[in-house]
């Protein structure tokens, strides 16, 4: 992976990405698109940096074209997992190096602060 891929992808949907490393720095990956919606709200509500990638808000909507352009664009893998009603529905998981993606993010002002706090949590 290189910068250049992750240049790529709009903000939104580096912001979605973001996302994902948060789950999966909480082990609970593959992930889903709810899942991914939720963190995505939870990083609104707590980085006031992060308001202006994502005019209208975020709907889970966004997120599943956002994630289905991230596997699309080889940042994430498409997997599949079965609920507990048995119906198997997309997750993904990141095919690409994390410390790459939170090291490039990292350097974009708007989301330096939630790559700090993603790096804490995982310690």
């Amino acid at each position: 992976m290189t910068g250049a891929d992750i240049d790529g992808v709009d903000p939104f949907h580096r912001f979605v990405l973001l996302s994902v490393i948060d789950l999966r720095a909480r082990d609970d990956v593959p992930v889903h698109s709810f899942d991914v919606t939720g963190v995505c709200e939870d990083l609104l509500d707590e980085f006031d940096d992060l308001d202006g990638m994502v005019p209208g808000g975020v709907t889970r909507q966004r997120v599943i074209n956002a994630l289905s352009e991230l596997e699309s664009a080889d940042l994430l893998g498409e997997k599949r997992k079965e609920s507990p009603t048995g119906k198997g529905r997309p997750a993904y998981a990141l095919d690409i190096a994390e410390d790459e993606v939170l090291d490039h993010l990292e350097d974009d002002d708007r989301f330096g602060d939630a790559v700090e706090r993603i790096r804490d949590r995982r310690e």
